[in-house]
């Protein structure tokens, strides 16, 4: 191959003669002057050679078709090359799909688990969501369950404070004396409490010893009654209007002071009174800083 290209750039001077000829006049004239220089010379020569123009030029043809040959294979070995150049790339780009790809799936796997794994998480999620409501919705109904009982409660409440703001307040209690003895008298008498402890309502009279009821309703009346050492018993009334509804009596027989006490309820009407009454011949004792005798009540609910 090297020799037949090494023959073509030593024929190219020649083929541009031709080239040239060919431009100047057809290729008959070129051989006729190259055929007539060719007879001078050989005159000219002593010794006869022979005539060998046609065999180069056949040459030239056959190195000039060999030329187009080599043209049209390097063409082909061209596009052959570009043919393989894209196929390699083909194939490169393949292989780099094929990575990419790869790549993907493990990553779209990957992802695919955290999705699950995320999904599950939501579903769990879900779950103690709809617990929560479940448990919220109770709460509200337990809450408005609570709301009404309170509103109920408080409504009671507010009814109970009216109905006691409404309730008159009457509680007493009075101490007998500072002075120590009363009595005995000739006749029964009313003991009259003057030294008042408490008197809400006003409803006691430390002037005449008398407990007026303001309302109809139930009272609770009590006394403390206390007699010093000597032969005489201790008795004492309660009186409900002008009768006794209760008698004591406590007898002296050891010498030693004498004490009384006792309590009922009542059912009194408005203006209904109570007080205390000391038999005849009767003595009773009390000092300021003992309240050894007393006289106390107070309302437990009008009627």
């Amino acid at each position: 191959m090297r020799g037949a290209v090494a023959l073509l750039v030593l024929l190219l001077c020649p083929s541009g003669t031709w080239t040239q000829g060919e431009s100047g006049g057809d290729r008959e004239s070129l051989v006729e002057s190259h055929g007539t220089e060719d007879t001078e010379t050989t005159s000219k020569q002593t010794t006869g050679q022979t005539i060998t123009t046609p065999d180069i030029w056949s040459e030239v043809e056959e190195l000039r078709d060999m030329v187009d040959n080599l043209g049209t294979v390097v063409l082909e070995q061209r596009q052959k090359l570009r043919n393989m150049e894209k196929r390699v790339e083909r194939r490169w780009r393949e292989k780099r799909n094929r990575g990419a790809e790869a790549r993907l799936e493990s990553e779209n796997a990957a992802m695919g688990a955290r999705l699950s794994a995320s999904e599950r998480d939501v579903e769990e999620l879900q779950r103690m969501n709809a617990a929560l409501e479940a448990r919220v919705t109770d709460s509200e109904n337990g809450n408005t369950a609570l709301e009404a009982r309170l509103n109920a409660s408080e409504g009671m409440v507010e009814k109970l404070r009216r109905e006691n703001a409404d309730r008159p307040k009457v509680a007493f209690s009075a101490g007998l004396t500072n002075d120590g003895h009363v009595g005995p008298f000739n006749s029964i008498t009313t003991l009259v409490y003057r030294r008042v402890i408490t008197n809400i309502g006003k409803a006691y009279n430390p002037n005449t010893g008398v407990f007026t009821a303001p309302v109809r309703g139930l009272y609770y009346i009590r006394f403390t009654a206390m007699g010093l050492k000597g032969p005489q018993s201790i008795d004492a009334h309660i009186y409900h209007n002008d009768k006794s509804v209760m008698f004591n009596h406590q007898n002296n027989d050891n010498g030693r002071n004498r004490f009384l006490s006792n309590a009922l309820t009542l059912e009194l009407e408005a203006g209904d009174v109570v007080y205390m009454r000391l038999p005849v011949n009767q003595e009773l004792y009390d000092e300021k800083s003992s309240n050894y005798s007393t006289f106390s009540g107070f309302l437990l609910f009008p009627m």
